[in-house]
């Protein structure tokens, strides 16, 4: 049975840790199976079982799902509230000896100890206040305490303001494919169930939004992220023939020495900055080994966004792309000029966007959009969306009728659409209260400065819990990414149904990702369920300041 008491949310936590929950594995499947088992454990959903949710993600190979429950406020109100959170945490090879530990909290913040670590984790260790292990704080707790919550306000409906719609969901630390389709489910749900949504709060780690903070901190948005990618065609040539081609990885390098780090592409917005673009891949294009230089390689980067439109990064990306292309050329020329006496080819650079270079093969194959989703069909289904896109994409080269070196730039799964609270609508303006009632609360009650921050830093769930950019900006990103429709997609139509205000009041922890992932006690078992307590009852409230 679930309680609100420290004893009660602590087993919660030590319960869902438990089971590992890695993301697009079968624990993962197991994991929304065991919170539902959890929440038809509270008395109210025995009676009421209806209000469970369980829906399955459509055509998902391990068979992930929605699970939630909509706690019914007496009499019958139309003001809801979400909680929600994921249930899926990333891997744990780099546990190395102690893996096997990595999802017992207890056993494994004893074994920690005889380990090699920074002398900050060993403070942490010696305090007794830290709980170590993977998803502790990313983001099983957060879900713990949600669910305590959700269980002690069913003991008395009559005393609700409004309904609670606890949504836990699957997939955040991959493509966050389970609040994609929740964006659906949420505006089928409001039309069927009469619903009016207040506000979602998540509950992710504050120190997972804001790099090198000090402070706890209360999010009214989130960045975005687009994941740009720079496919390089070359010219093979045998190696002793150097100079009668162009290596694409000398492009892709020559890309990555503009790209990686650039300033060009960090925004700020106040006290939010992003972080600058980061190479997550850089390789070479073929299957087996060769003496020949490589005619294709790619390489793709994290971009974060606070307000910057799409379209306008695709033009400096594409014009970084042409710098990088001439960088090349110029050091090939450098080169043949010390070694090479005689003719060799004359490369001009050439730099297209995906949306341009599949007009241009449909002017040459024709019906490209056809071809596409057949070709689609037929990927290997192991691969992982990223994979998906860059082999429809080598595909689609294999029928451009030029073979001159090219870049294409475009776009890969996923995108995560960025949230701003700008305080104009009224909605906005609630959420702008909320945050500064918990921050009141923290500090009047138990003496925490609490900072109150425009975005979370990094990406989250809440970039689908509505759409308020240009209509534009999704067209520029689904027409640049290879597959969208088919590999992936996000419903903007949905999105836009929704518009929810959203604010990220999270655990208390370090390390999200790391061997040393820990999780703050004090803080999330004896003041967090009362900041999350304050952030319900103002969105009920309604009243804005």
């Amino acid at each position: 049975m679930i309680t609100a008491s420290r004893e009660g949310i602590l087993q919660l936590i030590i319960d869902l840790v438990k089971i590992p929950g890695i993301t697009r594995t079968p624990e993962e499947a197991k994991m929304g199976l065991a919170i539902l088992e959890k929440l038809k454990s509270i008395p109210w959903v025995k009676d009421h079982p209806k209000s469970i949710i369980d829906l399955k993600l459509p055509d998902d190979p391990w068979e992930r799902r929605l699970v939630g429950c909509l706690l019914r406020a007496e009499p019958p109100k139309a003001e809801t509230i979400i909680l929600t959170g994921h249930y899926d945490v990333v891997g744990v090879d780099d546990f190395g000896p102690l893996r096997h530990l990595a999802f017992s909290p207890m056993e494994y913040t004893r074994a920690i100890t005889g380990t090699n670590l920074e002398e900050e984790v060993l403070r942490d260790l010696a305090s007794g206040e830290y709980l170590f292990g993977r998803g502790i704080m990313d983001m099983k707790a957060g879900l713990a305490v949600e669910m305590a919550l959700l269980a002690e306000a069913s003991a008395n409906p009559l005393n609700l303001g409004a309904n609670i719609l606890f949504l836990a969901v699957p997939d955040e630390e991959d493509s966050s494919e389970g609040m994609r389709a929740a964006a659906r489910f949420l505006g089928e749900l409001r039309e069927k169930e009469g619903l009016e949504y207040r506000g979602a709060i998540l509950t992710e780690p504050s120190s997972a939004g804001t790099s090198g903070a000090e402070k706890e901190a209360i999010f009214t948005g989130t960045m975005g992220k687009l994941m740009p990618f720079f496919y390089c065609l070359g010219s093979g040539s045998h190696v002793g023939q150097y100079y009668q081609g162009l290596n694409a990885t000398l492009l892709a390098s020559c890309v990555n020495n503009l790209m990686e780090g650039s300033a060009r592409f960090v925004e700020s917005a106040g006290r939010d900055k992003t972080p600058p673009p980061a190479c997550l891949s850089l390789r070479d294009i073929r299957k087996c080994y060769s003496v020949t230089l490589p005619d294709r390689a790619v390489a793709f980067y994290n971009l974060m966004t606070l307000r910057r439109a799409p379209a306008e990064i695709m033009k400096d990306l594409k014009d970084l792309a042409e710098q990088a292309f001439r960088n090349a050329l110029k050091q090939v020329e450098r080169s043949a000029g010390e070694w090479l006496a005689g003719k060799r080819p004359e490369f001009e650079p050439r730099v297209m966007s995906f949306e341009d270079f599949l007009s241009e093969l449909d002017g040459t194959v024709g019906d490209v959009k056809s071809l596409v989703r057949r070709k689609a069909a037929e990927l290997e289904k192991g691969l992982d969306d990223r994979d998906k896109s860059l082999a429809l994409l080598g595909e689609l080269c294999d029928l451009r009728p030029s073979s001159e070196p090219m870049i294409i730039v475009g776009f890969l799964p996923p995108w995560y659409p960025h949230r701003e609270n700008t305080g104009e609508s009224p909605s906005d303006r609630l959420a702008q209260t909320v945050a500064k009632k918990v921050a009141a609360e923290a500090k009047s009650r138990h003496e925490i400065d609490m900072e109150i921050r425009g975005f979370f830093g990094g990406i989250c769930d809440l970039s689908y819990m509505g759409y308020r950019g240009s209509a534009f900006d999704p067209f520029c990103v689904a027409a640049n990414m290879p597959g969208w429709g088919s590999v992936y997609r996000v419903s903007v139509k949905d999105l836009m149904k929704l518009d929810i205000p959203v604010i990220n009041i999270g655990v208390s922890g370090k390390d999200p990702h790391k061997p040393t992932e820990r999780l703050n006690l004090p803080y999330t078992l004896d003041v967090l369920p009362g900041l999350l307590r304050t952030a319900i009852s103002a969105f009920a409230e309604g009243d804005v300041f």
